[in-house]
């Protein structure tokens, strides 16, 4: 049930944060969740929820709160990529960087060309193999072995021969 004060406030929402008005779009967002409660809807629209989740986030600073509330929307609408990348933005914020990798990747199954998250993956980056791939990542093995060739490998810096006390 589209509810059209509801949707206004929403799509006004959207420019505002596009603008950059974030808390703007964040009273906008908060108006639209409240407008569908209040006028019947049972549960409001799971796009509301996740934009109202990620400038809670964003702007106020409550990333656990708006992870939830953007959990909650992907829960209701499994099937919408604009959703994985809400989330997945918060949880690269929060430094939960593997699952946000997860997300957008659920995100890309749903709409393989989704511009937003093929961004986000793009900062997040590609993460190197570990040196010695039998161990774990965080071995430390793995970890000094790590910095010691990124370190080496990095343009304009030159490379020190390793040296074994």
């Amino acid at each position: 049930m589209l509810i059209r004060p509801a949707e206004e406030s929403f799509r006004k929402g959207i420019v505002a944060f596009q603008q950059g008005r974030g808390l703007e779009a964040l009273a906008l967002f908060e108006a639209a969740v409240v407008i569908e409660k209040r006028l019947g809807a049972d549960t409001p629209q799971a796009r509301y929820l996740s934009f109202y989740g990620l400038c809670l986030g964003i702007e106020a600073r409550q990333i656990a709160e708006g992870i939830r509330h953007c959990r909650n929307a992907l829960s209701l609408e499994f099937y919408n990529a604009d959703l994985c990348w809400n989330l997945g933005r918060l949880l690269v914020q929060a430094g939960e960087r593997a699952e946000a990798h997860e997300i957008f990747e659920k995100g890309l199954r749903l709409q393989p060309a989704h511009p937003g998250i093929l961004r986000e993956q793009r900062r997040m980056g590609v993460r190197r193999r570990p040196t010695v791939q039998f161990l774990p990542r965080h071995n430390t093995v793995n970890v000094i072995l790590g910095r010691m060739t990124y370190s080496a490998g990095e343009p304009g810096r030159e490379r020190e021969p390793i040296r074994i006390p």
